[in-house]
């Protein structure tokens, strides 16, 4: 079975980069270091759901869409 948290990263930055903004940004949007987000783009680390939460409204979407690109992303590979 396929793990949606190894997804995730690569969901994060592409939904990072379909805003265009920088690590640093969203870092600052959803009150986390910038070298938190790279490590969650590569999928270094795994966020907690609190941090998956910030993350959301540093994108100015819902956690629910954020999972629901995930689960896309599964079902296309």
């Amino acid at each position: 079975m396929d793990h949606s948290t190894s997804h995730f990263g690569f969901v994060l930055k592409k939904l990072r980069n379909a805003q265009q903004l920088s690590q640093e940004t969203l870092a600052y949007r959803c009150s986390r270091h910038p070298s938190y987000i790279s490590l969650m783009e590569r999928n270094i680390k795994k966020p907690s759901l609190d941090t998956i939460m910030a993350l959301a409204i540093g994108l100015e979407m819902k956690a629910s869409e954020m999972v629901m690109e995930i689960e896309q992303h599964i079902e296309n590979k």
